[in-house]
């Protein structure tokens, strides 16, 4: 082989080699972009668009319905630790916004029919005893709309419509309580 030929196959290599690391910084750096971006789709003060899923007993059920109320939609999943951890208080939450009748709590769960069915939910509920509403995100719709990537994930939407909180991850009844009175 030539001298010729040997140095434009020593620069063929680098320059593969420099392009090769110039994809890896674009890649990171639109990974970085990602990961920083906000981990909610919808941002604070956007109107919520209207819903209807199916409870456990198969009534649609719509967020229209509760107009002029304050809405806590909470996605969880009977496997979720977390979701399992906040379903106490949950329940105690739904109980007091009832007797309150400001506000309702509308457990969505997230209803893949791998994972979570509507008989491990049933069950699930029945076994803790819990009364809240229940509501069966069947196709992710719902989650896919509010942006949910993690549960359990909670959002207050205001009395009129207007999402005004959000909590990524397992949350308490006082930081759900402090959302609920800033939306009023």
């Amino acid at each position: 082989m030539s001298y010729n030929m040997q140095t434009k196959e020593i620069y063929l290599k680098r320059g593969i080699t420099i392009m090769k690391k110039i994809l890896a910084i674009l890649a990171a750096a639109a990974m970085t972009m990602i990961f920083q971006a906000s981990a909610f789709a919808l941002a604070d003060g956007t109107q919520v668009k209207d819903f209807t899923l199916k409870d456990r007993a198969g009534k649609s059920v719509s967020l229209s319905e509760y107009k002029g109320k304050i809405v806590v939609l909470n996605f969880w999943a009977t496997w979720c630790p977390p979701c399992r951890q906040e379903m106490p208080e949950f329940n105690e939450l739904s109980k007091e916004f009832a007797r309150d009748g400001k506000a309702v709590l509308l457990a969505v769960n997230m209803t893949d029919g791998r994972r979570d069915t509507k008989s491990k939910v049933a069950d699930f509920i029945k076994a803790n005893k819990y009364t809240m509403p229940v509501l069966l995100d069947e196709n992710q719709s719902l989650a896919n709309y509010f942006g949910v990537r993690y549960i359990p994930s909670t959002y207050i939407i205001n009395a009129s419509g207007k999402l005004t909180g959000q909590i990524q991850g397992g949350t308490t009844k006082a930081a759900v309580m402090k959302l609920v009175n800033e939306a009023k």
